[in-house]
């Protein structure tokens, strides 16, 4: 049996244990509100949550919500991944615009919002924005610590078997090394851009999952709320695991990158 199997079969006792654990407390919750309006039942959530995907709003929402999600973050990660790049790579760009970017990051996105949709609109460019900012830094930020933490040693062994160019020895040895803090940073990011995602929609209330939220919360269907809540987290934890599974197919490249 693999050891991926061993640990599985002994930490998913856990899990139940876990979700036992949060029925109960939601439970008690409800009984402390005594109000389906306060906390609803976890029946009333349940009953809501296939209300909301037989009737195909949740659906359609999803499918918008994505298309914002992705188009924001791949603006994002290919924006920071080559500033970061040039950071890592000249200490001279790095020194100057790292205080800049680290005071940026800094600015909470809530106060920002209203600039930006300004600037950019209230439509789908500035909600895309919105995301993009939302994951921007995460990424860049691990971009830049990968490529400045690149060993030495490395750079110096490429060298000495003839990688001397600067493009050859990013190819061959930067990226590979940088490939941790790469993936750590697309974890981050994708996680901060669903964030991003959920305050742009709930803001404007044009569409998505943010929709579904303020529309059911100013009826006080607080069911359905939690119901246009949950898949929020569930998408970030398979984007997450998404982006590990996807880490551990390119460690093979990470390791034979060199020696090619």
């Amino acid at each position: 049996m693999k050891r991926g199997s061993l640990l599985s079969g002994k930490i998913w006792p856990l899990h139940v244990l876990f979700a036992a654990g949060v029925v109960v407390i939601w439970q008690l919750l409800v009984l402390h509100a005594g109000n389906e309006v306060l906390f609803p039942n976890l029946d009333s959530v349940g009953a809501a949550l296939w209300d909301l995907t037989s009737s195909g709003k949740l659906h359609s929402a999803m499918l918008e919500s994505l298309r914002l999600l992705f188009t924001g973050f791949t603006f994002a990660f290919v924006g920071a991944f080559f500033l970061g790049v040039i950071m890592g790579s000249s200490k001279a760009i790095g020194m100057a615009l790292l205080p800049l970017m680290s005071f940026i990051y800094c600015v909470p996105l809530i106060a920002l919002l209203p600039l930006l949709l300004m600037w950019f609109g209230f439509g789908f460019t500035g909600r895309m924005v919105v995301v993009a900012y939302s994951s921007f830094f995460p990424v860049l930020l691990n971009v830049y610590a990968g490529v400045r933490e690149t060993p030495s040693d490395l750079v110096e062994v490429a060298q000495s078997i003839g990688l001397t160019g600067r493009l050859a020895q990013f190819r061959h040895v930067v990226l590979p090394s940088s490939v941790p803090f790469v993936m750590a940073g697309f974890r981050l990011g994708i996680g901060r851009a669903v964030v991003g995602m959920a305050i742009a929609e709930v803001f404007l209330r044009l569409g998505g999952i943010g929709a579904l939220i303020v529309e059911n919360g100013a009826r006080f269907r607080t069911a359905y709320v939690i119901a246009a809540i949950v898949p929020l987290p569930l998408l970030g934890i398979a984007l997450t695991k998404a982006a590990a599974r996807f880490e551990q197919r390119v460690q093979y490249w990470r390791y034979t990158a060199v020696s090619e």
